[in-house]
């Protein structure tokens, strides 16, 4: 491909999987990157700098403070701080767990710091050290930060186990870096109108109170996105969501589950796809109770009514479109519900999210999904940010689309 111009801070961790670092950089040179690499004092142990800056043609950064006549003194994270991307890879859970809390004891942790860039983190460690619930939750509040995860494989590990902490394999962590920068990720939705539900109803109990769920929206938001830089013509439906999106999405805010189910009945017969990632209401409050405003010192009892299955009622009349719904279940039968709802409501696909996880779903940057699709086949998605969660639906939607 051509050059394109961007400059990336490659940051190399003290990991066995630094070996990796070298082929990453060859690609993203090859790719026509002007890369600048970062390495920490633990990283020198397993991959030399001379390789480094011969391959980066440039000098390879690992000071907090260098001096050298050539450098800017004591600047060098302020000097890279105007770059286009800073990646991770390897990502130890040392310096994950730095990044988290702000810790900046060496050079890479500074420029992160000063760093206003996007950034993608590419874990690679032990399995035991990778499913530690301090990892988790280092991880989970990088991702919510808006970090970019390209989460580690399953496979032989250096300390001889099998198991997930692989870093990922170069091809695939240069995909995602030119997926963000927007250079390869193919248009292959161009011109399929693509609806959109996301965020949670709101029953009105009274004037000021109301029935609702925990979803943000992001799920959707990220969905929507995806879709558009896809090339596809989007219109979203948002319930009471806050999140922005980017200009050229059609955008319908809604309050209740009614509104919502009139938007998307609306807009539906105007679709090639609907992904139905709204979290519906079950019930709402009967009219009569829900007008005026209930006195806070006496008891009511509230009578409620079932609200109207909604991707059902569409996926029973989709007349050739593919409806797309999401399942957010509890225990380990999960995705069995899951899959019998997909059957129910005659749906092309599900998603399915386990709600009992609290480092995942609701009200959190990330996701860990497994698509559902009728010829009894799974696909599952470990743990990433939820645009890479909308990216993984979508090329399933593509596939089945063509």
């Amino acid at each position: 491909m051509e050059s394109s111009g961007n400059k990336i801070v490659l940051g190399v961790t003290g990991s066995i999987a630094a070996t990796k670092s070298v082929e990453l950089l060859r690609l993203l040179r090859r790719a026509g990157h002007d890369v600048h690499v970062v390495m920490t004092p633990a990283a020198g142990h397993f991959v030399g700098e001379a390789a480094m800056a011969a391959l980066s043609g440039h000098p390879v950064a690992a000071e907090q403070f260098d001096f050298d006549a050539d450098a800017s003194p004591g600047f060098t994270h302020i000097d890279l701080s105007d770059s286009d991307l800073l990646v991770i890879a390897p990502a130890t859970a040392n310096t994950i767990g730095k990044m988290a809390a702000g810790i900046a004891d060496n050079l890479l942790l500074t420029a992160y710091l000063a760093m206003e860039c996007p950034v993608v983190i590419c874990p690679a460690m032990n399995q035991r050290m990778w499913n530690h619930p301090a990892v988790s939750d280092n991880v989970g509040r990088l991702v919510e930060r808006g970090t970019i995860l390209v989460p580690p494989e399953r496979g032989g590990l250096a300390c001889g186990e099998e198991g997930i902490g692989r870093l990922a394999e170069p091809r695939v962590i240069l995909e995602r870096i030119q997926d963000l920068l927007g250079e390869s990720r193919e248009r292959d939705l161009e011109g399929v109108r693509v609806l959109v539900s996301a965020g949670g109803t709101r029953e009105p109990i009274d004037a000021v109170r109301f029935i609702t769920n925990r979803s943000s929206g992001r799920m959707g938001v990220s969905v929507a996105e995806a879709a558009h830089a896809r090339g596809a013509l989007v219109t979203l439906v948002a319930a009471n969501c806050s999140l922005p999106v980017s200009p050229g999405v059609n955008r319908v805010d809604v309050t209740t589950a009614d509104e919502l189910r009139q938007a998307l009945e609306t807009a539906f017969d105007d679709c090639d796809v609907l992904v139905m990632t709204a979290a519906v209401s079950d019930y709402k409050v009967s009219v009569e109770e829900a007008t005026g405003k209930i006195r806070s010192n006496e008891r009511k009892y509230l009578h409620l009514v079932q609200s109207a299955d909604i991707v059902s009622a569409l996926g029973s009349n989709s007349n050739g479109r593919m409806v797309v719904g999401f399942a957010a279940e509890y225990g380990e039968d999960g995705i069995g519900r899951a899959r019998r709802k997909m059957r129910e409501k005659n749906l092309d696909m599900m998603v399915f999210n386990d709600i009992s996880r609290k480092d995942i779903g609701f009200e959190t940057g990330s996701n860990e999904i497994t698509i559902l699709l009728p010829d009894d086949d799974d696909y599952f998605v470990s743990r990433t940010s939820k645009l890479e969660c909308a990216h993984e639906i979508l090329d399933k939607v593509t596939s089945r689309l063509t």
